[in-house]
């Protein structure tokens, strides 16, 4: 038998076979890194959504932003994925990336869930900002009617959470102040504005916030007895209480300050500047001297409180003094911005003149946290 001819392969070398063993084995790597069609996810999308909320809870902002993300990434049209990341966009200032959020969570369910539309009504203006929120005050009534429907006919022992009152009164709160600002000069303004704060009280008769801004509607028709009543009916819900755990008078196990104030610092600040508008300089000092205790770097409130002061006459010069120089000092401090504010500080400074012992009660006021207010007799809240 002869030998056989065998034909040598041609082509690749050694080093090219090398190559391919390691192209493959990287192709290997990778597809088993890739979930297949029918593994799941580490976490559920929800599973991933509350662990972002409680990271935003913590202040941990960016650790709840890489669950966010993830979850999105499992679902970009998840429509509770879409309007948590667009609350922690607002948290972090990015006010566009948050309208997105919401603007596409609206798109995907236009029909289901009022908070986007609460959050869009603040981040549009005017007539826009109306619609929003006047689609989620629909959308929040139709929850409420469900769950109304549902505890009559006692179809489970505990219904589903839905809107509060105050969420409500809230809402219509945020309808009617649009009218009395950005779109006062449209036609029917008033009689809108009107009818949204009525409701505000309707859907809430103890949200302050609604008697607030009944205040300030009533202000800007010169009903001034009327809004002094529902100014002090508006502080009579919050302060006693923030008083009281101002001096340490509070159960702390069951401290919860949101329910204690639901206010913000600047509609509180608003408040003080009612008060004084329909001469309520008393309860205004009172409101005012509170939020000096949660921040001293706010000029205004330091103008404030020089300016009622200053309304009560010669008596209160060296208290309206004292705190018109400090506002002045804060102005500067913070680099704050209004000249309109700046000018009249300054002309009430100008007015007041120096003052006897002036820079011996400056420095008495520093050490001591302030000069003793002087007062009258204490004025009453309608309860």
């Amino acid at each position: 038998m002869g030998k056989k001819n065998f034909k040598k392969k041609g082509g690749k070398t050694l080093q090219e076979r090398k190559q391919e063993l390691r192209e493959a084995k990287n192709a290997d790597k990778q597809s088993s890194n890739k979930p297949s069609a029918n593994s799941s996810p580490a976490y559920s999308i929800d599973e991933l959504l509350d662990k972002a909320e409680h990271f935003i809870d913590e202040f941990q902002y960016e650790l709840a932003q890489k669950f966010c993300q993830r979850a999105l990434e499992q679902d970009a049209d998840n429509v509770r994925a879409l309007e948590t990341s667009g609350s922690l966009l607002l948290e972090l200032g990015n006010s566009e990336a948050a309208k997105q959020c919401f603007g596409r969570a609206m798109e995907v369910s236009p029909d289901e869930g009022y908070s986007k539309y609460m959050y869009l009504g603040q981040l549009f203006e005017g007539a826009q900002a109306v619609e929003c929120f006047q689609k989620g005050i629909e959308l929040m009534l139709k929850e409420k009617e469900a769950k109304q429907a549902q505890e009559l006919a006692a179809a489970c022992r505990e219904s589903t959470e839905g809107p509060s009152d105050q969420e409500l009164s809230s809402a219509y709160c945020s309808v009617a102040e649009i009218y009395l600002t950005d779109l006062c000069d449209e036609a029917e303004a008033e009689a809108k504005c009107e009818e949204s704060v009525q409701k505000a009280v309707a859907a809430d008769s103890n949200n302050p916030e609604a008697y607030q801004l009944q205040a300030s509607f009533l202000l800007s028709k010169d009903k001034k007895d009327e809004a002094t009543e529902a100014i002090q009916k508006s502080v009579s819900l919050w302060l006693p209480q923030l008083q009281a755990a101002d001096k340490g008078n509070i159960d702390e196990e069951n401290f919860d300050p949101i329910e204690l104030c639901p206010l913000s610092f600047a509609t509180r600040m608003q408040a003080g500047k009612i008060l004084i508008e329909v001469g309520k300089h008393e309860l205004a000092t009172e409101v005012l001297e509170l939020l000096l205790d949660e921040d001293e770097d706010v000029p205004n409130v330091w103008y404030m409180l020089g300016w009622a002061n200053y309304l009560q006459g010669a008596d209160y010069a060296v208290n309206a003094r004292h705190y018109l120089s400090k506002a002045n000092k804060v102005y500067t401090k913070v680099k704050h911005q209004d000249e309109d504010l700046l000018k009249h500080i300054t002309d009430l400074l100008q007015e007041l003149g120096p003052g006897e012992g002036l820079e011996d009660d400056e420095e008495n006021a520093e050490e001591n946290g302030g000069l003793e207010i002087e007062s009258s007799d204490e004025e009453p809240m309608d309860q």
